[in-house]
């Protein structure tokens, strides 16, 4: 049976999420290749410095095979079979989504991951890996008026807060209050892997889980 293996990082610096970087390119392997989707940044003219600061991060790790796509236009689910991990960049969040939907990635995605193979969600792309992408509402804007706000819900039927500061915290439970979600909310320092049936917190700092009834931080390392 295969098991699904997805990262989750908080949308730090190559510093900080460097033990998630190392983690995602053991589950890459050596001879495997890599996706790279910087789709969530509006700003096309940035994606050749993209390909650049990927390629920075997981080359030194092993990845060698590393190919962007700058666009889902007339992209088929077909075409994923040669990848062995996709890494989805951060941005605007509500673009994203609407990009995924449009082009039935929200569905090639799920089925990517229950091959066994990886996903990697950084900021905006963690964000819609989860259950519902409204916790990005105080920082992204709805400029393409995304109306179904649901994400991909690979995060054990938890909404993914990124980004995350204590100063938060009222927010992240308004949040709970009004769509009774947990919500797992992932510092710049930190990130959370799913492997199988396990969440496990990894990084610099604490992952915090949030329900309505409490706050917990879990240690890098441990299981949520």
């Amino acid at each position: 049976m295969t098991e699904t293996r997805i990262m989750l990082a908080g949308g730090g610096t190559g510093e900080d999420s460097h033990q998630l970087d190392r983690i995602f390119a053991s589950w890459t392997g050596r001879s495997g290749r890599m996706l790279y989707l910087p789709i969530a940044n509006p700003d096309t003219a940035t994606y050749a410095g993209a390909l650049e600061w990927i390629s920075s991060v997981f080359r030194p790790l092993g990845i060698e095979q590393i190919e962007m796509w700058e666009s889902l236009e007339g992209r088929a689910a077909e075409e994923l079979e040669s990848f062995e991990s996709i890494y989805i960049g951060g941005g605007n969040t509500f673009l994203l989504l609407t990009l995924l939907k449009s082009s039935g990635f929200d569905q090639y995605l799920p089925e990517f991951a229950a091959q066994g193979k990886s996903l990697y969600g950084g900021s905006a792309g963690a964000i819609v890996l989860g259950r519902n992408i409204l916790t990005a509402a105080h920082i992204d804007r709805n400029d393409v008026a995304q109306v179904d706000t649901r994400g991909l819900d690979l995060a054990k039927g938890h909404a993914i807060w990124v980004h995350y500061r204590e100063e938060d915290d009222p927010l992240i439970y308004d949040y709970i209050h009004k769509y009774a979600l947990p919500v797992l909310a992932l510092s710049e320092r930190s990130g959370a892997g799913i492997e199988g049936d396990r969440i496990i917190a990894w990084g610099h700092e604490p992952i915090m889980r949030f329900t309505h009834k409490r706050k917990r931080a879990v240690a890098p390392g441990e299981q949520v």
